[in-house]
């Protein structure tokens, strides 16, 4: 069956485009997600990797220390989410379907050349763009918990060190007046 440039009315044309647009703006908020989760991950097996400085393991309590083990150890649980984002985000701008779509989009709905399987193309993109949204759904939800994850090392990092400072200013305050007797 032959399409006639009659039968697809603008409004179709513009849905169409504007389906596109959108799946466009996403893949960019998805792309910007990806870079920060990127630096994330970064900064999450910094943070793992960390270690105390003498003048703190001499000085810290176990249950900071605990507390700080503790969470690095979240970082275990974080950091294959984070990897699999960054593959799927990496993946989605290259997939087969997304690149068939573009083809169709740049030939046919830019230029306003009719298709015969118009019905068939904005199922595609409307599924495309929902498949988008849900990687985007979920790369926010794992930056939000990795956020969390980091925010927690460092306040049992800092609670830490404050500790250990406090107990060793009281060890040497204690010298101190044990040796005025």
């Amino acid at each position: 069956m032959e399409v006639s440039e009659q039968e697809i009315s603008l409004e179709k044309w513009q849905s169409l485009d504007m389906v596109w647009k959108a799946i466009l703006s996403i893949e960019s908020s998805i792309e910007s997600s990806r870079l920060s989760m990127d630096g994330l991950r970064n900064e999450m097996e910094n943070a793992f990797r960390s270690t105390l400085a003498v003048e703190d393991k001499l000085n810290a309590l176990q249950a900071d220390v605990s507390q700080w083990s503790k969470a690095k150890s979240r970082v275990h649980y974080a950091l294959p989410k984070v990897r699999e984002f960054i593959h799927k985000a990496t993946w989605a701008s290259t997939s087969p379907e997304r690149k068939r779509l573009e083809e169709i989009v740049k030939n046919h709905i830019e230029p306003r050349i009719p298709l015969p399987e118009v019905d068939q193309v904005r199922e595609q993109l409307e599924h495309l763009q929902k498949d988008r949204q849900v990687l985007f759904a979920s790369g926010n939800a794992v930056y939000q918990e990795c956020r969390g994850i980091t925010a927690e090392i460092q306040r049992a990092l800092s609670t830490l060190q404050r500790n250990a400072a406090d107990n060793a200013r009281r060890k040497k305050d204690a010298k101190r007046t044990k040796g005025k007797f």
